[in-house]
């Protein structure tokens, strides 16, 4: 899969992005796209996706969330996805490994 994103997102004060990592889940949980970089920056966005079929195609002019997590001090260098538990997982150049787990429409720290 090749995904094309026909949005610009704001990152802030222009951090450098160091990982970019796309939730390939189909169905209810896919379209999620984790985007990490300089001075803790991470944020999570959920695409719009397409209504038929399970495609998971993404929409070129919504997004469902962007959200910014906080928690990460030094450069976010990792970010990956769960498919099974629905989860991301983050790391910064400090070694702090952060599980997130979506509860209630946000992204929470789990551990």
């Amino acid at each position: 899969m090749f995904p094309y994103l026909a949005k610009k997102i704001a990152i802030p004060n222009g951090v450098k992005v160091r990982t970019l990592s796309y939730s390939t889940e189909s169905g209810a949980g896919g379209g999620w796209l984790a985007c990490g970089g300089d001075d803790g920056m991470l944020k999570v966005l959920k695409l719009e996706t397409v209504s038929g079929g399970g495609s998971g195609i993404a929409a070129p002019t919504k997004l469902e969330m962007n959200q910014n997590l906080e928690g990460h001090k030094g450069s976010v260098i990792v970010t990956t996805w769960n498919p099974v538990f629905r989860k991301l997982t983050s790391s910064d150049q400090n070694g702090l490994i952060i599980v997130w787990l979506l509860f209630k429409g946000t992204w929470v720290e789990e551990m």
